[in-house]
Parts: structure tokens; sequence; C-alpha cells
């Protein structure tokens, strides 16, 4: 993840503090003091892990862990679609844990991205927090807590992960993407 990336949302983040009252969660606050260094552990074949064995298994043979201090972050697009979906796998047990959301791109681009290939969708976490970040549309995916797709259309949504659970934190408008116009079939 670029320096330059991780600067500008935190300035994004910190302006939107001083606007408001909000507390935004901080990576600080979802601390990991035990960083994982052990070889990986192969894959938990359970039904996630078989459906996409392919992209979790590459992921555990070329990373190390990059989240909550033993969790590989992996991800992958949905075709045609546009969008994004993924997994962390637990470098000590091998088991695979699908992202809570699934993240579309946000149109017209915001300046900050259009120099990247993610169409204005990000996810920022560290190795040593508990902390994910989702930025940008976000559709339910297993996010109990997103029902309402057309309000988490250009957001940011916080989570903690713990104990094998994404837990949702936070919510917040995100930038000044306009809905994008219907396809034409």
């Amino acid at each position: 993840m670029s320096t330059q990336l991780i600067i500008v949302l935190t300035l994004f983040f910190l302006s939107s503090v001083s606007f408001s009252a909000e507390k935004v969660p901080q990576f600080k606050q979802y601390k990991v003091n035990k960083i994982y260094k052990g070889k990986n552990h192969p894959l938990v074949m359970d039904k996630f892990g078989r459906s996409y064995k392919t992209r979790l298994r590459a992921a555990i043979k070329e990373q190390k862990p990059s989240f909550a201090g033993k969790y590989l972050v992996t991800g992958w697009g949905c075709g045609t679609s546009g969008c994004n979906t993924g997994a962390i796998i637990d470098a000590t047990t091998g088991q695979a844990y699908q992202w809570p959301v699934i993240l579309f791109s946000v149109y017209p681009l915001k300046a900050e991205f259009e120099e990247k290939d993610e169409a204005g969708q990000e996810q920022l976490y560290r190795r040593n927090s508990r902390l994910m970040i989702f930025a940008g549309g976000i559709e339910s995916g297993v996010d109990a807590n997103a029902t309402d797709d057309k309000n988490n259309y250009d957001v940011v949504k916080f989570y903690e992960f713990n104990n094998g659970k994404f837990t949702l934190l936070k919510t917040m408008p995100y930038g000044k993407g306009k809905e994008p116009s219907p396809e034409v079939k």
C-alpha cells in the first residue's frame, strides 16, 4: 500500500474529525502486540476454503501476515462487474474468513485515486492492528449491518476483527462521489 495513499486518507479522516464531533476509530486503539513469524499453515478446507481454494492457497504460498498480527489479506475481482471481494487467512491455523463487504467502484474518481487501478475502492489495515477499513462503494456481502446498499454507495466502514468475526464499528460518508448512471443495455 502506498505511503501517499495512507497520508491522503489520514488527512481526510483528520479533516472529517475536525468538522464533526464524531470520533474515527484509530489503528492504535485495536493494537496487536504479538506478530506471527512462523511458517504459514495449509488452508482449512471448509466450505469457504473449498470455494476459493486457488486464490487462498496462492496467498498462503506467497504472503506473510500483514493484518492483526497473524493474518494474510487477499482479494480478487468479481468477474466483469467491477467489484472486489476477498478474505483474510489465519497463518497459524489456515482458517480463512470472508471479508464482511464487497467493494465496488465509485464514480467519478476522486482526484487522489486517478492514478490507481482501484477506481476509488480502498481497503486499509496494519500488521499490528485488528482494525480494517473499507472505503468506496460497499455492497452487503456478509455484513448483516449493511442492508440498504444505496446508503452504502460512498462510505467508509470501520471493522474490528476479533475471535473470528468482523464487527462493524462505524460507518461514515467517504467523499463527493456521485452514483453512477444506470448501464445502458
